[in-house]
């Protein structure tokens, strides 16, 4: 044989690799999972268990990096990186579960990693993890830095919402507040007025699509469902809205988890002392385990990264850039970029669809879930083209 040697990037598709270099097929799927590799984070642990996780990873064939002082119990705790396959993983999680301290803890939060769920239901419909849901915006208000005005007439509104629709919409997102840095906070009595016809005209045409309402007020929330809004996005703290959190759970509403500070927003000059992108997922960790002791922990989890909200533009690139790092958390993640000022700021555009439908189309191939977009059209096709190459 005189073809020279030579190597390149495996595929993610491992199966189909197996198959082209002419893999047994008897054993082609058991195998499998000796080929797909995991990278994860571990964070918090003790010396104690640094140790021990590392000696357990080096026991099943990979190493495990910790701090350097864990050793000698120098460090008050460590965080944790390795790669391991499918196969190491499984027999990993194994083996930390008779382990002590809280490394049985970590064995189920590896279990749950390696076996996530592949769908989710939002008003009885399934959708496939694999697949980005587009959020069409749809802002009932004078004043948002994009289309502020353009649908605050009730019947322009409901009309854009079925364009939104038509052009491939999953999912419309209806606010009645700006929350761009320069906007006007009302009162909730002002948005009731503003969102709620616009809720109920949809609902009278349409009783299958999915409509979620973007708001900070308990009483816009409540009257919002019972008019058959099916989300809610909120960007406060859902702390805030325990008089509601029955209404929520009876109705099984998803809630979407923002990463947010002050409302409106203040812009942000210094960039974030530390990993934003750890910060952002501790944080839902946080929430998360917040909810698991409330009537909502049944409901449908969806956790916005936050982007234009108190962070700084190199911090926002940053997120972006690490989009994928967020999928270990098993719940749907959403990302609004869409015209959003870090684009302007950075590249001196004044229109700023190119970059959000470039930005888009890196985050649909991260795997993002769901993106809260203007241009549904634009949005739709791009993922319609990126479905033959996925």
């Amino acid at each position: 044989m005189n073809d020279e040697i030579f190597v390149k990037n495996c595929s993610e598709n491992t199966v189909k690799e197996l198959e082209n270099i002419g893999f047994s097929k008897e054993y082609l799927y058991f195998a499998k999972d000796k080929f797909d590799v995991f990278k994860l984070k571990i964070f918090n642990l003790s010396p104690a268990e640094a140790n021990i996780l590392k000696q357990t990873c080096l026991s099943v064939g990979f190493d495990a990096a910790v701090n350097r002082y864990a050793v000698n119990c120098k460090c008050e705790s460590s965080d944790a990186i390795f790669s391991a396959t499918k196969e190491q993983l499984k027999i990993l999680i194994e083996k930390l579960s008779k382990q002590p301290f809280r490394l049985k803890n970590l064995s189920d939060k590896l279990d749950k990693i390696l076996n996530s769920k592949k769908s989710y239901t939002i008003k009885d419909k399934v959708f496939e993890k694999n697949k980005t849901l587009l959020m069409g915006i749809l802002n009932v208000t004078p004043d948002s830095f994009s289309d502020g005005g353009k649908f605050y007439d009730i019947d322009n509104a409901v009309n854009k919402a079925f364009s939104m629709i038509n052009e491939g919409a999953d999912i419309i997102d209806i606010g009645g507040e700006s929350t761009n840095p320069n906007a006007t906070l009302i009162s909730d009595k002002e948005e009731i007025q503003r969102v709620i016809p616009v809720i109920r005209k949809i609902r009278e045409k349409d009783k299958k699509s999915i409509i979620s309402v973007d708001t900070r007020h308990p009483e816009t929330i409540k009257q919002s469902i019972y008019a058959g809004a099916d989300i809610l996005n909120t960007v406060v703290d859902i702390r805030n809205f325990q008089s509601v959190f029955d209404i929520l759970s009876e109705h099984k509403t998803p809630v979407v988890i923002t990463h947010s500070d002050e409302i409106p927003p203040k812009p942000v000059e210094k960039d974030f002392d530390g990993d934003i992108v750890d910060e952002i997922y501790k944080y839902f960790i946080k929430v998360q385990n917040y909810i698991k002791e409330t009537s909502l922990k049944d409901n449908l989890l969806i956790f916005d990264v936050g982007i234009g909200f108190e962070k700084s533009i190199n911090d926002q690139f940053e997120i972006i850039k690490r989009a994928n790092e967020f999928l270990t958390l098993d719940y749907p993640i959403m990302f609004g970029i869409s015209r959003k000022s870090f684009i302007s700021k950075t590249f001196g555009l004044e229109n700023r669809d190119k970059v959000t439908e470039l930005y888009s189309e890196y985050l649909i191939l991260q795997g993002i879930n769901i993106l809260r977009v203007h241009d549904v059209t634009e949005h739709a096709r791009m993922r319609d083209y990126l479905s033959k190459i996925m």
